[in-house]
């Protein structure tokens, strides 16, 4: 696979981490706020929930496109929900 292509894709995943980790955002509020188009933000959402280093916060209304129910995602771990799992144990 061509490095330059790599480097490029890992730089776009740089970009959009640091945008979600700035302020909680839907997105295509990336997309518009960083430039990286919103089909590859859904990618570099993917992995940064499986890495867990990006959350859902909440679904909201997308303040670009209007739609009503959309996942708005954090970098900023002290923003991630907290967790209720080790309770169901309790």
């Amino acid at each position: 696979m061509d490095t330059g292509k790599n480097k490029h894709f890992k730089a776009q995943m740089v970009k959009v981490y640091k945008a979600f980790a700035e302020r909680p955002m839907t997105m295509k509020e990336a997309d518009v706020y960083t430039g990286v188009m919103r089909e590859n933000i859904c990618r570099y959402v993917s992995d940064l929930l499986e890495q867990g280093r990006i959350a859902v916060l909440r679904k909201r209304r997308c303040t670009i496109t209007g739609h009503p129910d959309v996942n708005e995602y954090t970098g900023n771990s002290n923003l991630f929900p907290k967790s209720n799992q080790l309770e169901l144990f309790e």
